[in-house]
């Protein structure tokens, strides 16, 4: 079984997420938390853009049959998952 690969932004939201939720399970977010999510919600958006534009991409190669140009493309998105997957299972 593979090991779940969480980027550290994504444990870090997950972290402070936990930490401002009241008794009921509601999030309670002041400004102070807020700039500090804010980093981490930016980092987050660049990575699923960058996978996103990259998948949409591999399929215009597929597409155009272009398999070198695709390995290439499939290439950086390991790369991305890799760079972006880096700490698993541990809290940073």
């Amino acid at each position: 079984m593979k090991d779940l690969a969480i980027h550290t932004s994504h444990r870090r939201l997950a972290e402070i997420t936990f930490l401002n939720l009241d008794r009921n399970g509601k999030l309670i977010i002041d400004e102070v938390t807020l700039r500090v999510l804010e980093p981490y919600l930016l980092q987050n958006l660049e990575i699923v853009r960058t996978l996103d534009e990259l998948s949409n991409l591999s399929m215009v190669a597929y597409t155009a049959g272009d398999t070198e140009w695709l390995h290439a493309i499939c290439g950086s998105i390991e790369y991305v998952k890799e760079e972006s997957s880096i700490q698993k299972g541990e809290w940073k």
